[in-house]
């Protein structure tokens, strides 16, 4: 039984006259006789009584058509939430990413959110490896983090150049410098993400290359915290450059020699399918990566 079956059985049902019911439903009439044929065959009961004027319902096509009125109706309320979901009025979009991507993330979410404000989303921030092993493990739709991925499951989309760059409030005496070297920083108080995260991992490499020792004021592994603490004055930081989510009254400088970069990518499961509100974060994601490139 397939559902064009139960189709020809409601359209011959509703109009009792099969001439009108094949019209209705776009096929010749004897092909609207044979299925409904083939399916009173596999029922094993007439479904119509048959005459000149017309057509009737049987006690068992009445009976079934309670049924079929009810598999069409679910099958209808399916597809209209499925092109719901291809419209991203409905849905979930769940994300993870370390907390050196907040200012990709946040943006990006933010402005699905408000193209679609039907979905459902779920942000989680935690370090490269938990993110990676969530994403594999079908927890998350996509993630944001870095080329190569670690995990053989996933494949990584690169997106844009992760450079370091050197934090300060507007008002701190290297703000107005065009590039920042490592004897410039020797006496700088240092707000730094926690030992652990990538980026940090990143930075204490940086640090060591250049032969220099930080006062490390506060570690911590929320951004927006080091942030604050850079905002006030009372330290700097070296965070990736381009992708500060609160950048007001905070200067960006160039360090000298320039960092290794990484490159920054999004995380797909293979073979997994790509949610439509998977598909549109990470067109936001490519946008803002092109445009800081502009």
């Amino acid at each position: 039984m397939e559902l064009r079956h139960l189709r020809y059985f409601s359209a011959v049902a509703d109009a009792l006259h099969f001439g009108r019911a094949a019209r209705r439903v776009h096929v010749s009439q004897p092909t609207l006789s044979q299925q409904i044929r083939q399916l009173e065959e596999e029922l094993g009961a007439p479904l119509f009584e048959r005459a000149r004027a017309g057509v009737r319902l049987t006690q068992a096509g009445e009976l079934f058509r309670t049924y079929a009125s009810r598999a069409l109706e679910d099958v209808d309320a399916g597809r209209a939430a499925v092109g719901e979901l291809r419209g991203l009025v409905t849905g979930a979009l769940r994300v993870g990413y370390p907390p050196s991507m907040r200012g990709v993330v946040v943006p990006a979410l933010t402005a699905v959110l408000r193209k679609h404000p039907g979905l459902a989303l779920s942000a989680e921030e935690a370090v490269v490896r938990r993110v990676e092993r969530r994403l594999a493990d079908g927890k998350l739709d996509v993630g944001l983090a870095y080329a190569p991925a670690r995990l053989p499951d996933l494949d990584a989309e690169p997106v844009f150049d992760s450079k370091l760059g050197l934090v300060v409030a507007r008002g701190h005496l290297l703000a107005g410098v065009e590039s920042v070297g490592a004897r410039q920083l020797a006496g700088e108080p240092f707000a730094l993400l926690s030992r652990g995260l990538r980026v940090r991992v990143r930075v204490d490499a940086y640090f060591a290359a250049m032969q220099l020792s930080p006062h490390i004021a506060l570690e911590s592994n929320a951004v927006a915290t080091v942030l604050a603490i850079v905002r006030a004055g009372l330290a700097v930081t070296v965070l990736p450059e381009p992708r500060l989510a609160e950048a007001e009254r905070l200067v960006v400088k160039r360090l000298s020699p320039a960092p290794r970069s990484e490159l920054a990518a999004l995380l797909w499961r293979k073979g997994a399918p790509r949610t439509p509100a998977a598909e549109l974060f990470a067109a936001e994601v490519r946008a803002r990566a092109k445009e800081a490139e502009e």
